[in-house]
Parts: C-alpha cells; structure tokens; sequence
C-alpha cells in the first residue's frame, strides 16, 4: 500500500504544479538587434553588458548582439514576431509597434522640457508602460535615451514656417506621423536610416531631424549644416526580450541579468546625454552652424506643436496615456524647487 502511494501522492504534485519548475539544461540564447550604429557609446554599453551576463551566467545564457541594423525598427518588430531575432533595443517608434503607449515618451513634441522631466515621467508611468508590454509578449530588460531630437538642414532656417519650404526626413514605417506632417503643411519623405545621407547629397531631402550624436556619428552634418538649436522631442527607448524565451532561464539568474541591465541602463543615459553635447562641438569644428532660438521663435515652435497634439492624442499615444502624462508633468511642475511633487 505505501509503496504503491507515494507514486500516486507524486503525480498529484507535479498535476497540481507543486513540483519545482525544471529549467532546461542547454544554452538558451539572446539575439539582440539595434539600429544604434556600432562605436557609439550606447553600442559599447551594450558590449559590456553581453561580458557581464557571460561571467554570471556562463553557459546558461548567450547574448548576441548586432547593431547598425539596417532594418527599420518596425521590421525588427516583425523579425523578433517570426522569431528570426528574439530582442531588440528600440526607440518608441519601434516599440509602439508593439502597443503605442510608450510612444508617450518620444512621440510629443516639445512636452518636456529637459531629462529631468522625462525621468521623472517615464519612472512614474513605466510600471504599466511594462505591463502593457509583458502583454503583449515581451519583458523589459531596461529603459534607456539617446539624445534630443534637433532639426538639421542644408539651409538656415528658425520659425516653423521656415522648414515647410524644405523636405523633411520621417522615419520609414510611421505612416500616421507622415499623414500629421502633411496636415500641417510640410513636405515629408519616409526613409531608412541608412537612406538619409544619400538623400542629404541628392537633394531628395532637406532636413534630418535626429539627435547631434547620431549626426555626428552617420555625418549628416557634411550636407546639412545648419542645426536649430531647439529640443523637439527626446529619443526613448527600451531594451526588450521575447517573454517566453526570458522564462526559459531560472528565476535568480533573471534577477542576476535583470540587474546586470538595469547597470548598463544607466551608463547609457549618462553618456549617451554627454555625446549629445559633445558631438555639437566636434560638429562645429568641421563647420556646423548651431542656429540660437529667441524668446519668439520657442513660442512659435510650442504653437506648431500645440497644433498637433489632436491629432496625436488618441492616433498615436492612447488618450489616456496622454492625458496622464500632461498631469504627471503639471504636478512635478508645481512642485516647489527641491520639493517633492
């Protein structure tokens, strides 16, 4: 009879999940992808990230990197669906190809003012940020930035109504921000990232509005030489893994990589801002004309971009997404200096 018991009382157990969950013996691998371009210093974060899994993890866990993609972001979207890749470092614009919330970070003209602003958003709305995309399929490694968007152009130009005689480069895939573009009066052209300094030379575009260090790195500014110094939008990110191939590895050694990540997260921030500044000056030395905003011309600019905000708020960041954030920012913004909102 008890011989006979204990194998019943086992099946029982492993039917009712209480055995412990077995986690598989071979390598389980982490394909990475990003269209940050190799050298830069977000590129070599990442580098040091993969080092630092591998000592902790040994062979449990391989992390392949590859960066300057040249797919667009919604296409790596596409492959880590197919499972062609299984991660990938995205900006919102790729990210919101997996739920459009996280667009509330990038995709809002002038709404923040500076990083601490974004910080302190993106840490108060992150939480369901994360859970909209666990939902989707696919777990946050970390949250991560890389500059502020500035309009590059071949001529001089200040006031909005300057660029609307100029091509402006959109990114490829972003149909609806094409569609924004064109209702308020300006002449854009979808393109890869790769596309754009052919189409600088070619005269197929006029204006790159993208973030100093990314200029600098990919030498925009040998075509476009004049920079608007005014801060359109900040480029948000995440680094994000398929959730059922994050499960395949034990739980204390995810929380031993998670941290590992949270670690580079904040290395990226920090000098990914600093390159912002410094490719400015290393652009000026080979001739970029940083173009000073006045008083007037930031209100003309905030105009066009309380102009858009209908046709962004339910199109493209989830009305309630975006009514959060304008609140969550009033609230820090009344707070007394060094107080806590």
């Amino acid at each position: 009879m008890k011989r006979s018991f204990l194998p019943a009382v086992l099946m029982l157990a492993l039917t009712l999940g209480v055995a412990p969950a077995a986690y598989p013996a071979e390598t389980v691998e982490i394909k990475l992808a990003t269209i940050m371009p190799v050298g830069t210093s977000g590129h070599q974060s990442l580098m040091e990230m993969r080092a630092a899994w591998q000592k902790a993890s040994g062979p449990a866990v391989k992390l392949t990197i590859y960066a300057g993609m040249a797919d667009g972001e919604p296409l790596l979207v596409k492959k880590m669906r197919a499972r062609q890749i299984n991660a990938a470092l995205l900006t919102a614009v790729g990210l919101s190809e997996i739920d459009r919330s996280v667009s509330s970070l990038q995709l809002m003209p002038m709404m923040f003012r500076d990083w601490r602003e974004v910080d302190h958003v993106r840490e108060k709305i992150r939480g369901e940020l994360e859970s909209r995309l666990r939902a989707k399929g696919f777990e946050v490694l970390f949250w991560g930035d890389a500059g502020w968007v500035r309009y590059f152009s071949k001529e001089p130009g200040a006031m909005p109504d300057d660029y609307k005689k100029m091509k402006l480069f959109v990114l490829a895939g972003v149909p609806r921000q094409m569609e924004i573009m064109r209702d308020l009066g300006y002449q854009p052209v979808s393109l890869e990232t790769e596309q754009i300094l052919p189409a600088l030379t070619t005269g197929m575009i006029n204006v790159v509005p993208v973030p100093p260090f990314l200029a600098n790195a990919l030498q925009f500014n040998r075509q476009a030489k004049f920079m608007l110094d005014l801060n359109w939008v900040p480029i948000v990110g995440a680094a994000i893994v398929r959730k059922d191939v994050w499960e395949k590895i034990s739980p204390p050694l995810r929380a031993q990589l998670q941290g590992i990540a949270s670690s580079a997260s904040e290395k990226i921030r920090t000098q990914t801002r600093a390159e912002d500044d410094e490719a400015i000056v290393a652009m000026k030395k080979n001739g970029l004309v940083v173009q000073a905003v006045s008083p007037p011309i930031v209100a003309a600019w905030q105009a066009l971009a309380a102009q858009s905000y209908p046709m962004i708020r339910g199109p493209i960041v989830p009305a309630e997404i975006f009514d959060q954030v304008q609140a969550v920012l009033a609230e820090f913004r009344a707070a007394p200096p060094g107080g806590k909102p």
